[in-house]
């Protein structure tokens, strides 16, 4: 799978390399490592064309991603955006942080989702949980599937999208959530 790593540039980064040493070891793909080589001196310094391009950018890395592995043990505001953004896209979310922290993710914890994993970690269960959490993630991508629809159905879904700004696809995965739970037949299988 390729992965998107985020961490907060003030974080311990030498944690970080190692936790993207584990999952190529686990045969994963980082799609970036752009962080590791930030200095929250360059994003201090960064004017207001550099911060849209980057935005930019980093949804793209998430769009290219199969899931998106989160440490935030250090919280940083930035990483918070990137979970809602990949959430929003539907990319299954690992968030990891360390035991015994004081920083634990109370609001991540009351998103439910079957996309979203919330767990704390030491390095003696990193590995067995971290392979577990991707092979849970693996299981949450995403299927493709293609269709034609009359334009009058690609005019509403391209208002939605403008006006209520949800993308299309999460449009369509709402109507179908809902048919699902409304169909007792569906449901008495």
């Amino acid at each position: 799978m390729k992965i998107h790593f985020i961490g907060d540039l003030n974080g311990d980064i030498a944690q970080y390399e190692s936790i993207i040493n584990l999952i190529e070891k686990l045969g994963h793909r980082i799609v970036t490592k752009h962080f590791i080589k930030r200095s929250f001196e360059e994003l201090k310094n960064e004017t207001d064309k550099d911060a849209a391009d980057y935005s930019k950018k980093m949804k793209k890395w998430i769009n290219g991603s199969d899931a998106v592995i989160v440490e935030i043990t250090k919280p940083g505001l930035g990483s918070g955006y990137e979970i809602s953004t990949a959430l929003a896209l539907s990319k299954p979310v690992i968030v990891l942080f360390k035991e015994n922290q004081k920083n634990s993710p109370h609001v991540l914890k009351g998103i439910e989702s079957d996309k979203l994993q919330v767990m704390n970690y030491n390095m003696d269960n990193l590995s067995d949980l971290l392979n577990d959490a991707l092979d849970y993630a693996s299981s949450q991508q995403d299927t493709r599937f293609n269709f034609f629809v009359a334009p009058k159905h690609i005019n509403f879904l391209d208002w939605v999208a403008k006006n209520k700004k949800i993308p299309r696809s999460v449009f369509l995965r709402r109507l179908i959530e809902r048919e699902i739970a409304n169909d007792e037949q569906y449901s008495n299988q």
